[in-house]
This record gives C-alpha cells, sequence and structure tokens, in this order.
C-alpha cells in the first residue's frame, strides 16, 4: 500500500483501521540530538504563532505567518490552507503559497463542494483524517479529481492534515514539496499534526475574531447607509444608492434594482452599479423570470451559489456565478427586488442574506416615503403652477396678518416683489382698505365676495380692484389664515362703460336716423317754397329779410339732419397700411390758411421710420382735422399746438402699437365734463351741434384705437390716440346696427 488514507465505504470503519501502518511509512532511523533539536524548533514556532493570538492581527497575517513557520520547520515549498464553510458546504482555499500565480488564482476562485466532489482535501474535511500521498502515478486510491489537480498543478506527493477544533473539522492544510516526493515518517507525521492542531485553535480564534468584526463593520456600515439614504430625496438617486450601498455591504460586484409596475406583472431595471457594457440587453423581467422574477413571485429571499447552474427559469440577461436576491416590501406590498451578483461561486452567505433583507426593508420603507413625497410634491407643484398662471393675483395671510405666499399676478398688478413682501404685514404693503377685508375675514370670520375698492399703484394711477376673500382652515377645522383673490376690473369697468355707451348710441342713432326722415322730407319742401317766395318778391321788399332767416335756418337744420345721419351711419372703413405721419401732414395742409388766420402755430415731432397702420386714409384725416379744429376754437386769441407720434413695442408683436398726441394750449374741458365730451349732441359751444368728437370716437372704435383725454382748465387738452401695428382680420364694428 502506498497511501495513508482513511477507509472508503464498506471498509471498517475509521476507529478501527490504523492508518498509520508500518508497511506505509518506514520506522525512523532516529537521532536523538536532532530529534530534541526539531521538537525545540518546533515548539519555538509554535510560541511563536500563539502569541498572535494576543494582538489585533487578520486572519491573512495569521496565515502567512502559519505557512511561513510551517514550511521553515519542515521544508514545504508549497503550502495550501482550506476553511470549511458549512453553511454553504464548501471547502474554500484562504491562502495558498508556492505554487505559481495561475494555480492560485484558480485555487483560490474554484471551492470545493463538500457533498458531491470527492477528492484528498474533501475527505480530510468530510472524515477528519490526515492523508499521506507519496506518489499519485502509482496510488490506486485517488480519485478523477485528484489525478486531474496533480497534473494541473504538478504535484507528485502531498500531505494534507485537518484544522480541527475538538472534534469539529474547521479546515485543513495540505502540503509539498513541488516535483519532490516527499519522505516523511511517522514522527514527522505527528509533529506536523502536532503543529496543525496548534494552528487550527490559532485560525479559528482568528477566524471568529474576523467574523465580529466583520460583523461590527456590516452594522456600522449599515447605520451609515441607512442615514445616507434617508437624507436623499430624489427618487433616481435613492435607487442608485441603494444598489451602490448594497454592493459594500455584502462585497458583491455588482447590483440590480428592479421595481414592479403598477400592475404587478413586470419588473423594469431602475438602477444598477455594473458599467452599461455589461448590463444585458434584457432590462426586463416578467414576474417568474430569472432571479428576481421567481423571488417577486414568491417574495422570499433567493441564495444561489452557482446562479447559471441552478437558475431553472430560462433567462439569458442572468450572467453571474454567485447571487443574492431580496425581496423589497413595504407594509406586505411588493415594490421591487434587490439583487447583489459576484463572478465568484458561492460569494455570499445565510449572514450576508439577513444583512440584505434588513436593509431590503429599510430601502423599500424609504422608496415607498419618497413616492409619496414626490406624490405630494407633484400636487403641490400643480396647485402652484395653477396659482402662478391665475389671471387674478393671490395673496394668502396667516393669523398675524402676515404675507405668507403670493403670486406672478400679484407682483404684476401691485408691483411688488415677492421676495421684498413675504413675511410683511398685509396691511402695510396693500394699504387699509385690503387691511378691512383682511379684518373681517380674521376676527368676525366674514368672507366678502367681489368688493370694489380704489387703489392707486406706485405711479399714482387708480385701479378699480374686486377683492374675494375666503377662511383658510387646517385638517382640524382650526382657522388658519386667510385667502385674498383680487381681480384687476379697470378695463372691465372700462368696457362696460363703453358698452353702455354703445347701448345708448346704438338707441339714439335709431332715433335720430328716424327723426332725420321724418324731418328732411317735410324740410325739402319747405325749403322749396321758400325759395319760390324767395323769387316772386321784389329786391326791395323788407320781406326779403325773413325769407333770408328763413332760409338759413333751414340749412342749418340740414346741416345737423347730414350730420345726424353720419353718426347714425358711418360708412365702413377701409382698412389699409399706410402712414400715419402721411396722414397727419396732409390734414394740417387742408386747413392751414384757417389756422394761419386764427394765428394757430403747429408744431409736429413725426418720426418717419414708425411702421405703418392698418387704417382708413380718408377717416382718420378727419380725425385729426376735427381735433386740430377743436383745439383751434379753443385758442381764440391763438396759440401753439403741439402733434407728437411714437412707436411702442411690446412683448407680443400683436400688441404693437403707434401713438399720435394732440396738445394745445386752450382754454382746456372741465373736469365733469371729460366723461361726456364724446357723447352725441354734448357741446359747449353756442352754434355746434355736439357731434365732431362722437364721429371721431366712432371713427377710432372702427379702428380698434383708444383715445385718452387730459386736460386742465385754463392750462390746455391733450388727446392721445393709440393705434394698433397688426392688421386685424374682422372688425368688431362691422355689424353694429347704426
Amino acid at each position: 500500500m502506498a497511501t495513508l488514507r482513511i477507509p472508503s465505504r464498506g471498509e471498517p470503519s475509521i476507529t478501527d483501521h490504523n492508518i498509520m501502518a508500518d508497511t506505509a511509512i518506514p520506522p525512523s532511523n532516529g537521532r536523538p540530538p536532532a530529534q530534541q533539536q526539531t521538537a525545540e524548533i518546533l515548539l519555538t514556532s509554535i510560541h511563536k504563532i500563539s502569541t498572535l493570538l494576543t494582538r489585533p492581527i487578520s486572519l491573512d497575517r495569521i496565515l502567512t505567518s502559519i505557512v511561513k513557520e510551517t514550511c521553515q520547520v519542515f521544508g514545504f515549498t508549497r503550502m495550501a490552507i482550506f476553511l470549511t464553510d458549512k453553511h454553504r458546504g464548501l471547502l474554500e482555499c484562504k491562502y495558498i503559497h508556492g505554487f505559481n500565480s495561475e494555480d492560485s488564482k484558480r485555487a483560490l476562485r474554484y471551492p470545493y463542494r463538500l457533498a458531491v466532489q470527492d477528492c484528498v482535501e474533501t475527505r480530510v474535511a468530510r472524515f477528519g483524517r490526515t492523508i499521506y500521498v507519496r506518489d499519485y502515478q502509482i496510488d490506486s486510491g485517488l480519485t478523477a479529481i485528484d489525478l486531474t489537480v496533480s497534473r494541473l498543478m504538478g504535484r507528485v506527493s502531498t500531505i494534507a492534515v485537518p484544522l480541527k477544533i475538538k472534534k469539529d473539522v474547521i479546515g485543513l492544510i495540505a502540503a509539498d514539496k513541488d516535483a519532490v516526493r516527499l519522505k516523511l515518517t511517522r514522527k514527522d507525521i505527528n509533529a506536523f499534526s502536532t503543529f496543525v492542531n496548534q494552528a487550527s485553535i490559532i485560525i479559528e480564534n482568528a477566524r471568529l475574531q474576523e467574523q465580529n468584526h466583520q460583523k461590527i463593520n456590516q452594522l456600522f456600515t449599515l447605520q451609515e447607509i441607512s442615514h445616507k439614504t434617508s437624507s436623499t430625496f430624489h427618487l433616481g438617486k435613492l435607487l442608485q444608492v441603494i444598489c451602490t450601498s448594497a454592493v459594500k455591504l455584502t462585497r458583491a460586484d455588482s447590483a440590480r434594482l428592479f421595481l414592479v409596475d403598477e400592475e404587478g406583472r413586470h419588473l423594469t431595471l431602475a438602477a444598477h452599479t455594473a458599467p452599461r457594457s455589461a448590463i444585458s440587453q434584457v432590462t426586463g423581467r416578467t414576474i417568474g423570470q430569472g432571479i428576481a422574477g421567481r423571488v417577486a413571485r414568491e417574495r422570499m429571499p433567493l441564495l444561489l451559489e452557482n446562479a447559471q447552474s441552478t437558475n431553472r427559469t430560462h433567462d439569458p440577461g442572468e450572467e453571474s456565478v454567485s447571487a443574492l436576491a431580496v425581496p423589497l416590501l413595504s407594509e406586505k406590498r411588493l415594490l421591487g427586488v434587490l439583487q447583489v451578483d459576484s463572478d465568484r461561486p458561492a460569494s455570499f452567505s445565510e449572514d450576508d442574506q439577513k444583512l440584505l433583507m434588513i436593509y431590503a426593508g429599510h430601502s423599500a420603507g424609504l422608496i415607498r416615503n419618497l413616492r409619496l413625497y414626490d406624490q405630494v410634491m407633484t400636487e403641490r407643484n400643480f396647485r402652484e403652477n395653477i396659482l402662478e398662471s391665475s389671471p387674478n393675483s393671490m395673496i394668502s395671510i396667516n393669523l398675524k396678518e402676515e404675507i405668507t405666499s403670493l403670486n406672478r399676478r400679484t407682483e404684476e398688478m401691485f408691483r411688488v416683489q415677492r421676495t421684498a413682501v413675504l413675511g410683511r404685514r398685509a396691511g402695510t404693503v396693500f394699504g387699509p382698505d385690503i387691511k378691512r377685508i383682511i379684518d373681517l375675514a380674521l376676527l368676525e370670520h366674514a368672507v366678502v365676495n367681489r368688493k370694489e375698492i380704489a387703489w392707486q399703484d406706485q405711479n399714482g394711477t387708480t385701479v378699480i380692484l374686486g377683492i374675494t376673500s375666503s377662511l383658510l382652515r387646517n385638517h382640524q377645522e382650526n382657522l388658519i389664515g386667510a385667502m385674498l383673490i383680487v381681480r384687476d376690473l379697470t378695463e372691465e369697468k372700462r368696457n362696460e362703460t363703453l358698452m353702455r355707451r354703445i347701448d345708448r348710441l346704438t338707441s339714439l342713432g335709431q332715433l335720430s336716423a328716424g327723426v332725420a326722415h321724418e324731418i328732411r322730407n317735410p324740410l325739402a319742401s319747405i325749403y322749396f317754397n321758400v325759395q319760390l317766395l324767395a323769387k316772386k318778391l321784389p329786391q326791395a321788399d323788407p320781406s326779403r329779410s325773413l325769407i333770408n332767416d328763413i332760409q338759413e335756418g333751414v340749412n342749418r337744420i340740414r346741416i345737423l339732419i347730414k350730420g345726424m345721419l353720419d353718426f347714425a351711419k358711418p360708412s365702413l372703413p377701409l382698412l389699409k397700411p399706410n402712414p400715419l405721419a402721411g396722414i397727419v401732414r396732409e390734414s394740417i395742409a387742408l386747413i392751414d390758411s384757417q389756422l394761419r388766420k386764427s394765428r394757430v402755430e403747429v408744431i409736429s415731432d413725426l418720426d418717419e421710420c414708425l411702421p405703418d397702420i392698418p387704417c382708413d386714409a380718408h377717416q382718420i384725416q378727419q380725425v385729426v382735422v376735427n381735433l386740430l379744429l377743436n383745439a383751434m376754437e379753443a385758442m381764440p386769441k391763438g396759440g401753439r399746438i403741439s402733434l407728437r407720434a411714437w412707436f411702442v413695442p411690446a412683448g407680443d408683436p400683436q400688441n404693437h402699437r403707434v401713438v399720435l398726441q394732440c396738445s394745445d394750449q386752450g382754454t382746456g374741458i372741465r373736469t365733469d365734463h371729460l366723461a361726456t365730451i364724446f357723447n352725441p349732441f354734448f357741446t359747449t359751444k353756442a352754434d355746434g351741434t355736439g357731434l365732431g368728437l362722437s364721429i371721431v370716437h366712432k371713427i377710432l372704435e372702427q379702428h380698434r384705437a383708444h383715445v385718452d383725454v387730459d386736460s386742465t382748465v385754463g392750462g390746455g387738452t391733450t388727446f392721445t390716440l393709440s393705434f394698433p401695428v397688426h392688421h386685424a382680420t374682422e372688425s368688431p364694428w362691422t355689424d353694429t346696427p347704426y
């Protein structure tokens, strides 16, 4: 028999079999001094290694020292230390010395499976007995795995001694001398076994220390990761942090996080740590497909030592060697799956699984809370966007009457900056009228609906505001403040006044047209008869003066009737692009002789680069002439008329305008007359008809132009006309029934 080994199944029990048969190991020739020297060296080495237990040295340092002392004492050139993992049924090579780099990588990368693989190393680990192989080429008891390992590593002979703690095998030490055959005596083996037994205690203590230290580090890491993830408020960033932290927590090579869709049928890859090139094209999973799909379906963790061989569900996206996947559960609801992967087999333990389950539960709660937070923020932003885009001013006030929020329209309406007024008392910002409305809400719990107030802005312009208030309450129905909705009613009031005026003018126009028709026919007979009488009377007849007075009166009535008909049925404008400056100059030329006769000087400041305006040149000329004549009549002793025109751009090209301003130095218009000067038949002249400015206003309305009047008694009057530059395709006045 060439090999000392444990008996196989069917042979006598281990305790009955003497594996140290004399036929296997030749007796020692015995040299007492040498034996004593070897024993002293052995004791010295054991003492040296034992002292390492009192120092905080890593398991790797311990294994290095053991190998160094072993090779020095016993003359080995190659050694390997294996440790068992009973939870996973593995025998892992933890340290290797003396082998080339390729053999070392292979040994460290691929562990033995105790229950499956049969070889020298697994037999020693399973049965706890030393095996001495003197020659791999002639030993008939070796397995195919032994022969393969011997061929790959160039092994001639070896000795494998179990590492024991009491009766528990924690691993083994295997040693040889490269291509040199070992020649070990019984005493050599006993000495080596004694050394290994002492090393077992040292290794086990170091391993326990390392495991405790690792668990402590994992707990600290878990605490650090929990704090880091809890401070993240962006879902995508949180998912990435979860993946990165899972790799750190389990010492994995990569991690993937899948989220369940709303229907609960599919998983979508939401975050990963592997490079994009290493991620499979398959970025999703159906529930039940692949490792993550199985975990999602069963809602139980899954630990795979070899993912490719044990993954029963065909999934080309699984490329890892070992994997650990846990469900993300929050309040019994599945949110997704967290999977860590490794390029090494059996990289994860049950401790890793327990730790990752704790971490997954924490992460699931964070994901759920962050989703709720995102939902709340989305709803809040939606409400804020509605408030910001509201055409009305929105102001919220707390119980201290301090401004807590306002929208963009408030800044525009009240000419304030949000950052400057937030936190200030509303009464000091918006004035006493608004403060009274706030007091009604906060003190008397009374609300107002469209309360109209007059408010002056920073420029002194008076605007009409309509204010509606409402009470703000919390979920316990306690009053916490008030909300004001403010509308600028100035334009609306102006439009209401305009519509009332249009209604009045419509009725007046219809009445005027009817009266004019009724008067014009008999008036024509009167005028004809008066002309006949005038022809029959001699030139010296004193009655001719009466006839002349009658003719003059009839002519005045005819002019009045014509004006009434022109007002009632003005001709529709023919809108074409025309230069305003040219129209103004032509208008001045038409009445130039009258202006000079009245000693009135016209000064014009007209920009020649003004854009053309869509207008009826004849009608706008009529407007300008009318304004010039009114200004001339307001200055009976002469004076100066100023005409200015300029361009007013706007953000929207549709709102560009050209402004024409006519100012005089006349007697001015009384304040109580300003609101009625455009009404038909209103006049302060003894011989006026009161239709000139009414017709002017009507023409401007048809051109979509605005007119404003500013006048001071004794200080002159200024008419400001504002014309749109954009050509309107339709006119709102074309169907006006005048």
